[in-house]
């Protein structure tokens, strides 16, 4: 018989195969309107990329609910166990007899977040490292100037260039070659743009992402969210800029700064600045979408994303209760 711990549980491995199966198709159709709406589609990956793994480990716990199997545990710590799982069961539905034993369905997603928080935490501190090399590398020689109320490194290079660090990390730096080739409002709009970054706290979002991303790659959601984000960082801090400074001029700024050139010294910057280049993002300044395309796919993720974040929360809640409870 089909009871409702049953559903429940059908109901996430439906919502987590269609989150991270077709997931990538809404992102890639809502674009248009995500762009329009940066800060929010920053929120609605990042949180996405949180969401999913977090309701992969609740699928366990719900299926803790659903069967039981062997007692493998001592008598004192299987009644423990046995206890916990009965406060922490909203259901009232007997659970299904298999030969599965409760205390590995519990196991194994505790055992797998542990695991996976322990690398992310490795991977998202690997990140800092090489950052902060690379701001030591970028920022050698550098002079701290005040240009237009922000405090800038800049460093001696005559190829244009400007990026941010993050703040400990030694926050904006530019060339002289930038100094040399943009005028004033071109220049207080890219030290908007960066400052934007420093202050959206854009390098903790970037390498958190990140370090969840490289552990679950394999999850073509997660690894279209990723793969996206850096664009609408941009766009964001393209919108304080604009804002400040005015769309001409940091049109006019991207236009001089060209493709994303690489400081000198620096092999490979992915890891830690963020660069304020690319033409690829003038189009979305000069003519931004208008019209509702977009609309219906972003609706449609964000409520995927809503429906499977409520459901691992109060699975997550139920566990969290009855442990704070004593599993009384």
């Amino acid at each position: 018989m089909i009871t409702a711990p049953i559903l429940w549980a059908a109901f996430v491995v439906v919502m987590l195969l269609a989150v991270g199966l077709i997931g990538p198709v809404f992102l890639r159709k809502a674009a248009p309107a995500l762009a329009r709406v940066p800060r929010v589609a920053i929120a609605l990956l990042a949180g996405g990329i949180l969401i999913w793994p977090a309701a992969l480990l609740s699928l366990g716990l719900i299926f803790a609910w659903v069967v039981s199997g062997p007692v493998i545990l001592p008598v004192g710590a299987s009644e423990v166990c046995r206890q916990c799982l009965a406060a922490s069961n909203p259901f009232t539905t007997a659970p299904f007899d298999t030969r599965i034993p409760s205390a590995v369905l519990i196991a194994v997603p505790v055992l797998a977040g542990v695991i996976s928080a322990v690398g992310v935490i490795a991977e998202y501190r690997g990140r800092v490292r090489r950052s902060r090399d690379t701001a030591t590398v970028v920022l050698d020689g550098s002079t701290r100037q005040m240009i237009h109320g922000h405090t800038v490194a800049v460093v001696a290079d005559d190829r244009p260039w400007a990026l941010a660090f993050s703040s400990r990390q030694g926050g904006i730096a530019v060339s002289t070659g930038t100094l040399d080739r943009l005028g004033g409002d071109e220049l207080t709009a890219v030290l908007a743009h960066e400052a934007a970054h420093l202050r959206q706290r854009h390098h903790v979002v970037s390498d958190l992402v990140a370090s969840i991303a490289a552990h679950l790659r394999w999850v073509p959601f997660i690894r279209e969210a990723a793969a996206a984000l850096p664009a609408y960082l941009e766009i964001a801090a393209d919108e304080r800029a604009c804002r400040q400074a005015g769309t001409p001029a940091m049109v006019r700024a991207l236009l001089v700064l060209g493709d994303r050139t690489t400081p000198a010294g620096v092999a490979d910057s992915a890891s830690g600045p963020l660069l304020a280049a690319g033409p690829d993002r003038i189009p979305h300044l000069v003519r931004p979408e208008v019209g509702r395309r977009g609309y219906f796919p972003a609706a449609a993720a964000s409520a995927q994303l809503l429906i499977l974040g409520a459901v691992s929360a109060v699975v997550l809640a139920s566990y969290a209760g009855a442990l704070l409870s004593g599993c009384i």
